[in-house]
């Protein structure tokens, strides 16, 4: 379950979202998926389904290997990691950054090689998979039964935190970005909605959440890319100015639900997925704009701190500036 800019398209053959009325993506397969130039994605797919069913144990093993080597390739996404944790951490000597950028990446790759678990394996397997900590704040939450927006930043194994939500029988909707190839679309959206939901195209706007929101779903919204200054303040995070969304208030207030922070995570020492609750913001939002999203970035702050290596550093946070000066 993600987020991002791209608009939605009118529903067709290659798997776009079902209706230009509510764009919810249709994850029914399609001959088209079929076409040879989408076998790249299918040999990935089928690489995904094979290491799905090798033990996590066995798959971090190899991980812990396998993450040195490319740690000397000088590929983009490294200098981008290093630059967010320097803007962030100034304090951070050129060591600590270093190791932060290192435990980054094996997680990462981690993850990565455990994919294909979200699509190809049982529903009872997926519940076995995951540790909460903080339950007690999300059942605190759901106990005011009002509807809930479950406010999750970037981390590499986000799209189980959104799996977790559905898993434990919350009725789940969420925003959706469409790349230019529907089958990987198909494949993501599906794994998104194995336990049910609405995943919409983020072009069908904030009203198509706010009436599910009132249909009694709970929401997944991921609130911490910088997509510009429009529907933008700049507002503290970490160390720096960061160009935030002003959505997550709005949408709160517009829907009349609480927010509870959340955060995922890939245990290392357990081998399984770990979905971290605080407690819902109370009196949000307060109608001051800018601290209402000064503090949803506190409390994302507080989430990453301990748990750095867990969050998506490679995504640009810093690419528009206050003084126009390029950081990436």
């Amino acid at each position: 379950m993600t987020d991002n800019s791209n608009h939605a398209k009118s529903a067709g053959t290659d798997g776009s979202p079902a209706a230009a009325g509510d764009r919810k993506f249709d994850r029914s397969f399609r001959k088209s998926y079929l076409h040879p130039r989408y076998l790249p994605v299918w040999i990935l797919l089928g690489l995904l389904g094979i290491l799905a069913f090798i033990p996590p144990v066995i798959r971090d093993f190899a991980a812990n290997i396998l993450y040195r080597p490319l740690m000397w390739l000088p590929f983009k996404q490294k200098k981008i990691v290093h630059t967010n944790l320097k803007l962030c951490f100034p304090e951070k000597s050129a060591e600590e950054i270093a190791a932060i950028t290192r435990d980054f990446f094996r997680v990462g790759l981690k993850v990565t090689l455990g994919y294909g678990e979200s699509f190809f394996r049982s529903r009872s397997y997926l519940r076995k998979t995951y540790m909460v900590t903080g339950e007690e704040y999300l059942k605190e939450a759901l106990a005011l039964g009002k509807p809930v927006i479950f406010m999750a930043p970037h981390a590499w194994a986000i799209d189980h935190a959104g799996l977790y939500l559905s898993a434990s029988g919350l009725t789940m909707c969420t925003m959706m970005h469409t790349s230019k190839n529907p089958v990987y679309d198909w494949f993501m959206n599906s794994m998104r909605l194995k336990f049910d939901g609405k995943v919409y195209e983020r072009g069908a706007g904030i009203k198509s959440i706010v009436r599910a929101l009132r249909d009694g779903y709970h929401s997944f919204f991921l609130p911490d890319q910088d997509l510009g200054e429009a529907n933008s303040v700049f507002v503290k995070f970490f160390a720096q100015d960061k160009c935030t969304l002003m959505v997550l208030p709005r949408l709160a207030k517009m829907a009349d639900a609480l927010v509870v922070p959340m955060f995922s995570c890939y245990n290392e020492e357990h081998h399984r997925y770990e979905v971290v609750f605080d407690r819902y913001f109370e009196g949000y939002p307060t109608g001051d704009i800018m601290a209402d999203v000064r503090r949803m970035n506190a409390v994302i702050e507080k989430l990453i701190q301990g748990r750095e290596k867990q969050y998506m550093w490679f995504l640009r946070y810093f690419k528009t500036r206050k003084d126009g000066i390029g950081v990436y």
